[in-house]
């Protein structure tokens, strides 16, 4: 799942991920993005990459979590920093999805 504010970069990364197999369901905000969780059997989510840009936040990246898993303190594994090539995208999602 990837939740981002931004419609282009929502196309372009579910676009990369796609290309590469990935099933990739979209949400523009939090709300949105909880509620497609609450529709779908959350086994079936891997990964959510949620932009961390967006209003009220002040870092320009994605931040990844897996559903349903324990939560430890962020590190620099969980970050991608904005801009990042198809490349890096595609080895932060592999990494996180392991």
């Amino acid at each position: 799942m990837i939740v981002d504010d931004e419609p282009e970069v929502l196309e372009k990364v579910k676009s990369f991920l796609e290309d590469e197999e990935f099933d990739v369901v979209t949400a523009t905000n939090s709300r949105q993005a909880l509620e497609l969780l609450g529709e779908t059997d959350e086994k079936n989510v891997d990964l959510i990459l949620v932009d961390t840009s967006m209003p009220g936040t002040n870092k320009n990246g994605f931040f990844s979590m897996k559903p349903k898993s324990t939560m430890h303190t962020a590190d620099a594994a969980s970050f991608l920093q904005k801009p990042f090539t198809r490349e890096q995208l595609l080895h932060f999602v592999r990494s996180g999805t392991k």
